[in-house]
């Protein structure tokens, strides 16, 4: 084994919040099928409420871009528009606004700080969102939004590794490049 590639390690679970609950019966099989047609017939419009998590977006990238922001806040900002929007997306079949989310969401958490960089990647991200929503694109998007959340990764990818090779100590980024 190479010794450059990290060992895997066992986290053992915790018993305390089982052990604060209890132990009982499994959901009743007919509460989760009733939940699973409510799910599956749902005909909410998720546009409306998207373009309200998008527009939350935008405005914490406009606060990026001023100067003297606190980048914490603004980290905490972005986090949270783009987390709902992948808590949201997938049960409305927006799943590849999901998996973009989802991949933002990974980088964001990634950050202590906020650069010019970050600014222009978020921004792709939102205008590629955008797009997705303004073109009702449900589902995984096929080879379209293969692509594109390959390029977002890539562009992360990019950015971690620009920041290593100018010496900048970041954050572990290893969880980034698990798909999930």
């Amino acid at each position: 084994m190479d010794s450059d590639k990290k060992k895997a390690r066992t986290i053992k679970a915790s018993r305390l919040l089982q052990a604060k609950v209890g132990v009982g019966p499994l959901v009743d099989e007919k509460l989760i099928t009733r939940s699973q047609k409510l799910i599956d017939g749902n005909e909410v419009d998720f546009a409306p409420m998207a373009q309200e998590y998008l527009s939350l977006l935008q405005t914490a990238i406009d606060e990026a871009k001023k100067p003297g922001r606190d980048d914490k806040i603004v980290l905490d900002e972005l986090v949270n528009a783009v987390m709902q929007i992948k808590a949201n997306a997938t049960m409305f079949d927006y799943d590849l606004m999901g998996g973009l989310a989802n991949v933002m969401l990974n980088f964001l958490e990634t950050l202590e700080a906020i650069d010019n960089d970050v600014i222009d990647i978020v921004e792709a991200h939102q205008k590629t969102q955008q797009m997705v929503i303004g073109n009702k694109m449900k589902g995984g998007g096929g080879e379209f939004g293969r692509t594109v959340t390959a390029e977002l990764k890539d562009a992360c990818k990019r950015y971690f590794a620009k920041k290593a090779s100018a010496g900048n100590a970041i954050k572990d980024t290893d969880a980034f490049f698990v798909d999930g």
